[in-house]
């Protein structure tokens, strides 16, 4: 397992001009990381649209690379993301998906049987060009690398534990992130 923090970090270190998208947990860990975010889109009260949103982002901006930051809760509500990311076929798109098998926004409870659903083998299934799956930093940090390299649409799972600190959503409304971001695009 690796702290949430932890990942995001690796994210970012390898981010480059990237565009993120992040929503729910994974949120409040990116905004205490990023180093860009003019380039941010914050997805606050979205569950389940970061996916969605990634992919009409990459698609308009096929030049940069977009990343989803996501949680394991939203491929279980929203499995149909994977498929319309599968057939559009995005090349610059990565999907992380932080996976701490439990339904965080109920207070973390275990979530029963999420333990045996591979998410890897779903987006391979559903299209997507790769997969890849890390439990541990070390290989994440390796990792990251290539996968910043590959033609997407890319699937990362990260086994997570999101840390005892819970950052709180940042003070910027949904509107103000877009804004900020496609001023940063038309430049």
């Amino acid at each position: 397992m690796i702290k949430s923090s932890d990942a995001a970090n690796a994210i970012n270190y390898h981010r480059q001009d990237s565009v993120v998208v992040s929503t729910s947990q994974t949120l409040k860990d990116w905004q205490t990381v990023s180093l860009k975010r003019e380039l941010d889109i914050d997805l606050v009260d979205c569950m389940d649209k970061a996916p969605a949103v990634g992919l009409g982002i990459s698609l308009a901006s096929e030049d940069r690379k977009v990343l989803v930051l996501d949680c394991d809760s939203t491929i279980r509500t929203d499995i149909g993301c994977l498929t319309t990311i599968g057939e559009a076929a995005p090349e610059n798109l990565v999907h992380f998906v932080f996976n701490d098998k439990t339904f965080h926004s109920t207070e973390g409870l275990p979530v029963r049987g999420f333990d045996r659903i591979d998410i890897g083998a779903m987006a391979l299934g559903a299209g997507y060009e790769k997969s890849y799956s890390f439990s541990n930093l070390e290989d994440l940090l390796i990792g990251m690398e290539t996968v910043m390299q590959e033609t997407g649409p890319i699937m990362v799972v990260i086994d997570v534990e999101f840390d005892g600190f819970a950052a709180s959503y940042p003070e910027v409304d949904n509107a103000e992130s877009w804004n900020r971001v496609r001023e940063t695009l038309r430049r």
